[in-house]
């Protein structure tokens, strides 16, 4: 029975290594973060956490998020001034007028689609908002690189704000390979964004 069982977990062993690592860089070889890539076959669920959209540093915190359709995004703001978040992007417009803190209902975003955030006071805060249709959307990491679950012959669509053709461009990739791919993309330039990789939970303030 013992010889069984490790005959079966061998067996199963290669689909649950299946993943392949897919990196993103851009024409001077830079990684691409918070690129994001969906995988279309892969159907999920909506989760029923909620999901977080900070503001510290008059910036959007992440400056990318991925939700599922039907999913809550909560809208904290951890500076110390106010801020009034608004979209006017078909999927989901919206406004929270000035405030401060995190006494703010979350907001429901039930229409797939990119959702642009802008802040009606600092016109240089922007944020994105993916809203994937129920199926298996992941963002690159610092290194332009995501973990999934195709294989060669696959396709998955891309997305990212710096590209050429405009913030609501998709990029479709061919998998061509089962275990790591690298695709290089010709994109604007790297935006210039506040280093948050200290930021933990709602910010500078202690909740």
């Amino acid at each position: 029975m013992r010889y069984l069982l490790v005959l079966m977990f061998c067996c199963f062993l290669p689909s649950a290594w299946a993943d392949m690592t897919l990196s993103i860089v851009d024409q001077d070889n830079l990684p691409v973060a918070d690129a994001v890539v969906t995988v279309s076959k892969n159907v999920v669920g909506t989760p029923s956490s909620v999901a977080v959209m900070d503001q510290v540093d008059e910036s959007f915190v992440p400056r990318v998020i991925v939700v599922q359709k039907g999913q809550y995004v909560s809208f904290p703001n951890s500076d110390d001034i106010r801020h009034h978040v608004y979209s006017f992007s078909e999927p989901k417009t919206f406004e929270i007028k000035l405030y401060k803190g995190t006494d703010v209902a979350p907001i429901l975003f039930d229409n797939p689609g990119l959702v642009v955030l802008g802040c009606n006071i600092h016109d240089d805060m922007i944020g994105y908002i993916i809203v994937a249709d129920n199926a298996l959307t992941l963002k690159t990491d610092k290194n332009g690189q995501v973990r999934l679950p195709v294989k060669q012959g696959d396709k998955v669509s891309l997305w990212t704000e710096r590209s050429i053709d405009g913030v609501n461009a998709l990029e479709s990739i061919d998998i061509t390979s089962d275990t790591e791919q690298t695709v290089t993309l010709e994109l604007l330039p790297p935006i210039e964004v506040i280093d948050h990789s200290s930021h933990k939970g709602f910010g500078k303030k202690k909740w």
